[in-house]
């Protein structure tokens, strides 16, 4: 049975993409009472369907997201399958902080700073290597075919889904797996893609799941770096969604179920894939391949998926050199000099740092506590309730623009768009799935001998919770906070779409100077957008390290 605490976490974290969708369907079928439009009809899914550009942008969308997932996910099992070593894979954990902590914004941003006609790359090798003078009428970006998407996502996923898969092998016995392996006569690279990669691959599929719908429909980095004529479909229905014309929005509304459709055509793509690789390594075994030539091209392999990464780190080292510069005429490599010109504008920059840096830390605090609600009072239950975990995760197996229009009606009819809690409120829907993976696992391993010990020494549940639990908790609790204020700061639609233009954002604020091609504000404001997460884990790592660091043997039980 269905407790109220149950219910509440259906009402609250399920209805609002629920009503969100249902927001969409109406004004798709007809159904706009703010033109006057009472009754059902299908003239605006006729007017959507002859849409100049749409199967192109449709094509666009479903390309790139679906190359984007895979090639982040090879490149993720190379990294992994190259470095086998704990010592190697502490060392990659400890780096991917940072690197998962960058927005998605912040990354195109550094992209077109590196990859434009006029970018750094093109500057580095001109007039040398290309004889220009002049910047070139092409570039990388943005480029028809959707590439320069393609790069933008991996350099931004492949960080995650690594450290996501490295988290899942600290579980797995892997000398011993990999010994069995070594034992048959398999080489390095099939003993991970026989035995070890299919166990990490099923333990983090829901975030793989995840990772591919939001390339499918990712805005804020389109914007920088997909092709306009015709866009992808997400900024296709958000050009729609933003028309002066009303009327607009009704065609952008069947845009935006057309998503939906979309990305339930490359979840059925994804799972025949799945169905054809996990048959392909069957016939392998059956076949006794042991791969050993394979082991000589992980190093090259492995330089090739890092590349991606590299990319996105040049890209912001040339959106810092943006920042500071004064006078960078091309085909010169630096400036001419440096100076603080566009600095000096910084405080009006101070209150969108400020909302984002509050947003971020109340969205994350909260959706902690609501996490540790559930973990104390029904854990069980939602982990057995198909229905409640279809709740939490909802707002991430749906496209953010197939909802998010209904859920701005919605709130409007309420009179609470564009207020702080609404907002707040939002961005923990989109935080709150990924928390309760963190922290659900770490609290089913937590060791209770300790509580027990507490126990019978007479403290009770709340001193128990704060002097035991707490510190035992200690790590994926700093870590849920990190990932929850990452989440938050790199929200770009929920951000534009509840806040009605009332409450602006350092994120919301560069993918508009970045578009607009101001680069010296653009890169002033990528780097204050930046700092957030950074100094939040700087501070969250300092703390733990002082705080809790002489407790992290108890985790296991040692």
């Amino acid at each position: 049975m269905i407790n109220s605490l149950t219910t509440l976490t259906a009402l609250l974290f399920g209805l609002p993409a629920l009503l969100g969708l249902i927001g969409i369907a109406l004004p798709a079928f007809g159904y706009f009472p703010a033109l006057n439009k009472t009754s059902l009809s299908g003239d605006a899914i006729r007017q959507f369907l002859a849409t100049p550009g749409l199967w192109q942008a449709s094509w666009l969308s479903l390309k790139t997201g679906l190359i984007a997932t895979g090639a982040s996910l090879c490149g993720c099992f190379v990294i992994l399958a190259t470095s086998s070593s704990s010592s190697m894979m502490a060392k990659q954990r400890r780096l991917l902080g940072p690197l998962v902590a960058i927005p998605h914004s912040t990354i195109a941003v550094g992209i077109v700073f590196l990859l434009a006609p006029s970018g750094w790359l093109m500057r580095l090798i001109s007039p040398s290597l290309t004889g220009l003078n002049e910047p070139p009428i092409w570039g990388f970006v943005p480029d028809t075919f959707g590439f320069a998407l393609i790069l933008g996502l991996i350099a931004k996923e492949l960080p995650f889904l690594l450290l996501l898969a490295l988290s899942a092998s600290a579980t797995l016995p892997l000398p011993r797996l990999l010994a069995i392996g070594a034992g048959l006569g398999y080489g390095q690279f099939t003993s991970w893609a026989f035995i070890v990669l299919p166990i990490i691959y099923r333990q983090i599929r829901l975030p793989i799941i995840v990772v591919l719908v939001f390339s499918l429909s990712v805005v804020d980095m389109a914007l920088l770096l997909a092709p306009s004529l015709p866009p992808p479909l997400a900024v296709l229905v958000l050009n729609g969604f933003h028309d002066a014309d009303l009327a607009a929005r009704l065609p952008a509304s069947c845009g935006a179920l057309w998503q939906i459709g979309l990305v339930l055509i490359a979840l059925l793509l994804w799972r025949l894939c799945e169905r054809l690789v996990g048959a392909a390594i069957q016939f392998c075994r059956w076949r006794g391949w042991r791969g050993l030539l394979a082991d000589h091209f992980l190093g090259f392999l492995s330089m090739i998926a890092i590349l991606p990464m590299l990319i996105g780190v040049m890209g912001l080292l040339a959106a810092l050199i943006w920042s500071v510069a004064n006078g960078w005429f091309f085909p010169a490599a630096f400036p001419a000099s440096f100076s603080l010109l566009h600095w000096q504008d910084i405080a009006s920059y101070l209150p969108l740092v400020s909302n984002s840096f509050l947003l971020a830390i109340c969205a994350a605090f909260f959706s902690v506590m609501v996490v540790f609600l559930w973990l104390y009072h029904g854990r069980g239950q939602i982990q057995q309730n198909q229905f409640l975990q279809a709740a939490i995760y909802l707002p991430l197996l749906v496209p953010q623009i197939s909802f998010l229009f209904g859920l701005q009606i919605g709130l409007s009819w309420a009179g609470i768009d564009g207020s702080w809690p609404a907002l707040i409120y939002i961005h923990m829907i989109f935080i709150l799935p990924y928390i309760w993976l963190i922290l659900a696992p770490a609290f089913g391993k937590m060791d209770r001998r300790h509580d027990h010990v507490a126990s019978s020494l007479g403290l009770g549940p709340i001193r128990r919770f704060l002097r035991v639990h707490l510190p035992l908790l200690a790590m994926p609790i700093s870590a849920a906070l990190f990932i929850g204020i990452a989440v938050s700061i790199a929200l770009y639609l929920p951000t534009i779409f509840v806040s009605g233009g009332r409450i602006s954002t350092i994120t919301v604020e560069a993918v508009s100077l970045a578009a607009n091609g101001s680069r010296g504000p653009a890169g002033v404001a990528t780097m204050l957008q930046l700092l957030i997460p950074l100094i939040c884990f700087g501070v969250i790592w300092l703390f733990l390290k002082y705080r809790f660091g002489g407790l992290t043997n108890m985790q296991g039980g040692k």
